[in-house]
């Protein structure tokens, strides 16, 4: 019995397949109906086959699902490429826009001069917002003003240009190079614009340049005294080494505080006094012997750099000076 399930057994796919013949199909009927545990064996293969099956219909389920994915799949590769086209358009365009430059025209530039310690400075600053400006320097003394857009989220610099010479002497300006040049009174510098140009003398700028400032307030200590015959002496003294300080009438009752770069030593050996001598409640007496009178409302003016300074002449004569003056 043993042997003949085994025989039976193994003719069961060809069974299930249809590949026995007619006596074989007979045999296995009569002997499935006496033996319970082929039967049993012959359905679990039976379900076994089945479920291997079953991918190979899922497979053909699952087509059109598989179409819709290469579809999908298609249009999103599509849609990729789409996009990094544009994005590459977008990026080249941004390029081109942001990468051209043009001359600018001369209202939309305002110009500075800074003319001190020798050196004169003029400064090109645009007017119009997310604007940048080159100063490009050309044979014959020329500057061409070139604008162009700044790029956006990019790190902001300065958008102003800037051209800058220093000056040995009102006839000399140091080269590039080392090599110093002369040059002639009638010498201009030339700035180009896209509708017109605008020329500056060279000497005049030399002459700006050479030109010693006026000094900061905050750079001088100011002192007062005054003893008995009415005589008042301010006192101006830089609080900087290497400068010094000279005091210049520059009008009635004016002076101008002006800075000089040639102070040696201690800086209150380089100062400079101014001095007044009142006669009476109301009048002074200048250093010809000539004696003014002055009113209530008459002030001694200080110039300075960032400001001027006013002092009623009352003041002075009753020595009624504030102690923020004096700082």
């Amino acid at each position: 019995m043993k042997m003949k399930c085994e025989v039976i057994r193994d003719l069961f796919p060809s069974y299930i397949d249809g590949l026995t013949s007619e006596e074989s199909n007979e045999l296995i009927k009569e002997h499935l109906e006496e033996c319970r545990e082929c039967r049993e064996y012959l359905d679990d293969m039976k379900e076994d086959i089945v479920q291997e099956n079953q991918p190979v219909k899922n497979k053909e389920a699952v087509k059109p699902f598989r179409k819709l994915r290469q579809k999908t799949r298609r249009k999103i590769i599509l849609a990729a490429g789409g996009a990094a086209l544009a994005c590459g358009l977008i990026f080249g365009g941004g390029l081109l826009y942001y990468g051209r430059s043009w001359t600018a025209e001369s209202e939309d530039v305002k110009m500075t001069i800074d003319a001190q310690g020798g050196i004169a400075t003029l400064r090109f600053a645009p007017e119009k917002k997310n604007c940048k400006l080159t100063a490009e320097a050309g044979e014959d003394n020329t500057i061409t003003i070139v604008e162009s857009k700044q790029i956006p989220f990019a790190k902001t610099y300065n958008p102003n240009a800037y051209w800058s010479c220093t000056f040995l002497d009102e006839n000399t300006v140091m080269g590039i190079d080392g090599q110093n040049m002369d040059f002639r009174e009638d010498q201009v510098l030339t700035i180009k614009y896209e509708d017109r140009t605008e020329t500056i003398s060279i000497g005049e700028l030399a002459s700006r340049a050479l030109e010693n400032p006026a000094a900061q307030s905050e750079d001088v200590k100011m002192t007062f005294d005054k003893d008995d015959t009415g005589t008042v002496v301010l006192g101006f003294y830089p609080e900087l080494m290497g400068v010094s300080l000279k005091v210049e009438e520059t009008g009635e009752n004016r002076i101008l505080i002006r800075q000089y770069y040639d102070g040696e030593g201690e800086p209150v050996e380089n100062g400079d006094v101014y001095t007044l001598r009142f006669s009476g409640g109301n009048r002074i007496q200048k250093e010809n012997g000539e004696i003014l009178e002055f009113s209530e409302e008459d002030e001694l003016i200080i110039e300075y750099q960032d400001k001027e300074v006013e002092i009623p002449l009352k003041d002075l004569w009753k020595g009624e000076l504030s102690e923020e003056l004096m700082k």
